[in-house]
């Protein structure tokens, strides 16, 4: 089996010589043998040894406890305890990193969809996501409501054709429409604007809301604040009904 040099050895383990000169010279890693030119030659189980060190050293034990462990006739024994312990903070480091990337997404998800205000703190962060789950919530609401009054709409038309009795639709529709402009009421009672050049948050009129040029999440309102008119960030209200 062919011997590595010092040199060989730093560079397949990611280290300096300097460093194998300082195991060497503490008796933590010894050359297997030294060439009669006073080449200092190791093995593949030497590299072997070398990682391991490399491993606990990670681990925060002393030069000294590794080699104490090392040399111990319970080495096996002890480095499959701290090799279990090892494992058990990493899997742990895991999911509380697992969990941090999460919260990452959220805020960077939420600041995608609330570009125009400005971050100020964490607490701005929050009051961003929190904004974002409240506004789902209503959203979703409003979806399942719209949905109920379609199924309705639905069974009253197939009744009024099969029954030949049109009053039973048009009563639905009546019903619907009245629904309709309810919902879309509540709605906007239960969210504000933030103007993107005052930062101000307000609450439009119904009307100026309701016919306002609007995106997804933006709507181009005045700012009563400001004066100036602009696309506003949709947030959820200050007084808007938890669920």
């Amino acid at each position: 089996m062919s011997k590595l040099t010092t040199g060989e050895l730093a560079k397949q383990a990611h280290v300096s010589v300097r460093t194998l000169q300082y195991y060497d010279k503490r008796g933590l890693l010894r050359p297997t043998e030294v060439s009669e030119g006073g080449r200092r030659l190791y093995t593949v189980a030497d590299l072997q040894r070398l990682k391991l060190i490399l491993l606990l050293k990670g681990m925060d034990l002393s030069l000294a406890a590794i080699q104490e462990i090392l040399d111990s006739a319970q080495s096996t024994r002890v480095l499959a305890l701290l090799l279990d312990q090892q494992e058990q903070r990493l899997r742990a480091e895991q999911v509380a990193n697992a969990a941090k990337l999460k919260t990452v997404v959220q805020v960077r998800d939420s600041l995608a969809d609330f570009a125009t205000v400005p971050i100020q703190s964490i607490e701005d962060m929050e009051r961003i996501m929190d904004n974002k789950k409240g506004l789902r919530r209503i959203h979703v609401n409003m979806v399942v409501w719209g949905l109920l009054m379609d199924v309705i709409e639905l069974v009253a038309l197939i009744y009024s054709i099969v029954v030949g009795n049109w009053w039973v639709f048009g009563a639905a529709m009546v019903v619907a429409i009245i629904f309709a402009a309810v919902t879309v009421r509540h709605y906007f009672k239960a969210v504000d604007y933030i103007c993107p050049a005052c930062s101000s948050q307000f609450r439009p009129s119904f009307k100026q809301a309701f016919w306002a040029g609007h995106t997804p999440k933006t709507r181009k309102l005045t700012c009563p604040v400001c004066g100036q008119t602009n696309y506003c960030v949709e947030v959820l209200g200050k007084t808007a009904p938890q669920d």
